[in-house]
């Protein structure tokens, strides 16, 4: 299957977004009812950043070997693939579905042609069926127990190869191809998109959330918060122990930018292990 690049987003305006983080102790992901959602995150130590995995918790990884193996069946829709290799046969896809007895990959049919940064349709993660062409997946809120959902379709990340100022990560281990941007600098992003964290490497654009929580108020995860605002531990107003709705800084700054500085919040770095993003912080309390 052709690899497939996303449109270019230079200069585009960036949004809050819906996919986030992660974190020591991070809360569960948003998007479903009781399980992760959007991209799946590791911990890194950090504890200004909170959890959103965009693939519900799959915890299941595509099968090892090279090739879709249909389980006895000659159905290429029964076929179990590698996400990361797109090896199912001409008009099907490699994508990710919730089982009868868990996650899985499998090859589904190609049922639309809408490309990278179209909006897009999903009939669910039990049917896993969506109307993105055979080279994008569609990315929204997931809902775990079926319900579709509308979002935007993003490039299918193959040999872990994406477009020029994007970075493959993965939702669960589906990986695909979503634009880099910078929170501080507000660009990178569609009207659709927001700006979010990905552990470890930094922020990248995806579908932003709808709850649009302010600063200070709870989030379980990035997507919770208003456009512009990240999801962390240790922020005014808040228990030590609780995520909450915070702004974004820059820890390179000589001035201390942050709404809370007068109730003791300071700029700390969220931890990105990308030299280019390592400067972005949160405004929280000093541990």
């Amino acid at each position: 299957m052709r690899t497939t690049l996303r449109r270019p987003f230079g200069g585009l305006l960036s949004a809050a977004c819906l996919l986030a983080c992660g974190t020591t102790n991070s809360p569960a992901d948003e998007t479903g009812t009781g399980a992760t959602a959007t991209v799946a995150d590791t911990s890194t130590g950090a504890s200004t950043a909170a959890s959103t995995d965009a693939a519900t918790d799959a915890s299941t990884d595509a099968p090892s070997t090279g090739q879709p193996t249909t389980g006895g069946t000659s159905e290429p829709g029964e076929a179990q693939c590698q996400a990361d290799l797109q090896d199912c046969p001409d008009g099907f896809k490699c994508v990710l579905r919730r089982g009868a007895a868990d996650w899985e990959f499998v090859c589904l049919p190609v049922q639309g042609d809408n490309g990278a940064g179209d909006g897009c349709h999903h009939d669910g993660v039990i049917a896993g069926t969506d109307d993105c062409d055979e080279d994008s997946w569609c990315i929204g809120s997931f809902d775990t127990t079926g319900a579709p959902w509308d979002g935007l379709c993003y490039p299918l990340c193959v040999g872990d190869v994406c477009g020029t100022d994007e970075r493959c990560v993965s939702i669960g281990a589906l990986p695909v191809c979503a634009p880099i941007c910078d929170p501080l600098l507000a660009v990178g992003c569609t009207a659709e998109e927001a700006c979010i964290y990905r552990e470890p490497e930094g922020f990248v654009c995806f579908p932003q959330g709808v709850d649009g929580h302010d600063i200070g108020e709870d989030c379980e995860t990035a997507i919770a918060c208003a456009p512009g605002l990240h999801c962390s531990q240790r922020v005014v107003g808040c228990p030590p122990d609780s995520y909450c709705c915070t702004d974004y800084c820059d820890t390179q700054s000589a001035d201390n930018t942050c709404a809370a500085q007068g109730m003791g919040a300071t700029c700390e770095a969220i931890g990105a292990t990308d030299p280019e993003q390592a400067h972005v912080g949160a405004c929280v309390i000093p541990e």
